[in-house]
C-alpha cells in the first residue's frame, strides 16, 4: 500500500483519529465547528477556576449594623442587643460608618477601627472560631 494515500481504509476520513469530526470534543468550537455554535446556541466559553485561590469572607461595615438592628427599636438603648452576623452570612466586620446604639457583636474577623467604634458606642465584640 506504499504510495496509496489512503492505505486501503477506503474514502478520506476513515481510520484517522478524528479527522472526519472536526476534532476532539470542543476543540474549534469557535473555529471551524462555528456553524453549530450558531445553529443551537452553544456559546459559552467556560474557563479555568483556580481552586487554590483565596476565598475573601463576605464583609459588613460598622454603618450598615443599624439596619439589621432597627428591628429592635423598643429595646432599651443601654443594654446592648446581640447580632450573630456569622449566621447571618458574614465572615468580617469593617469600620466603615459609625454606630449610634449598644451592640453585642459574634463575628469571626473584625477590624481594630470597628471594634474602636462599637465598644465606644456601649457595646462589645467576640470572636468566633
Amino acid at each position: 500500500m506504499r504510495g496509496s494515500r489512503l492505505h486501503g481504509w477506503g474514502q478520506s476520513g476513515q481510520h484517522r483519529d478524528s479527522g472526519s469530526q472536526g476534532g476532539r470534543g470542543k476543540s474549534g468550537t469557535f473555529k471551524h465547528k462555528w456553524s453549530s455554535v450558531v445553529r443551537y446556541g452553544q456559546f459559552e466559553k467556560v474557563g479555568f477556576t483556580n481552586p487554590n485561590a483565596s476565598k475573601e469572607p463576605t464583609t459588613i461595615n460598622v454603618g450598615e449594623l443599624g439596619l439589621l438592628a432597627s428591628s429592635a427599636e423598643g429595646q432599651d438603648k443601654k443594654t446592648p442587643m446581640m447580632l450573630d452576623l456569622t449566621k447571618l452570612g458574614y465572615g468580617k466586620l469593617l469600620g466603615r460608618g459609625s454606630v449610634e446604639k449598644p451592640l453585642k457583636i459574634k463575628v469571626s474577623k473584625f477590624s481594630k477601627s470597628a471594634a474602636k467604634k462599637i465598644e465606644a458606642a456601649g457595646g462589645s465584640m467576640v470572636s468566633r472560631d
